[in-house]
């Protein structure tokens, strides 16, 4: 099973998103966290093999957070997860140690296919 934590400031998103991926064996969410505080918090404890993550949060960034995550160790690889589509945020958040962008509202198979991908690449050194 991949180990999921959920990052959003958007109490439905994480809802409809953690009930979707629940349908999928390959996948179990550790943890669901509405902020960047919280998020780091629960990748210490759970140790999750992916993480998405919103770019856009209040405080600290979906950005910065990708970049503590991974240079922690505390999440495997961080997918960046967004509303709305700007060439230089998928740029940072590559940048940022990101393993892929996605768009929010994207399909479900495109959500959980990314997660097993982003489970089977090496582990990312801190960015």
């Amino acid at each position: 099973m991949i180990r999921v934590l959920l990052v959003d400031d958007e109490p439905m998103f994480l809802a409809a998103l953690e009930a979707l991926l629940a349908t999928d064996d390959r996948i179990d969410v550790v943890g669901m966290a509405d902020s960047a505080v919280q998020a780091l918090e629960i990748a210490e404890e759970q140790h999750p093999d992916v993480a998405l993550v919103d770019l856009a949060m209040p405080g600290l960034d979906g950005f910065e957070l990708t970049r503590r995550l991974l240079r922690n160790h505390a999440a495997g690889h961080v997918l960046a997860v967004s509303g709305l589509t700007q060439e230089r945020d998928v740029e940072r958040a590559i940048e940022a140690g990101a393993s892929a962008f996605l768009l929010k509202g994207g399909l479900y198979t495109e959500v959980a296919e990314a997660i097993v991908a982003a489970s089977e690449q090496p582990g990312q050194a801190g960015a």
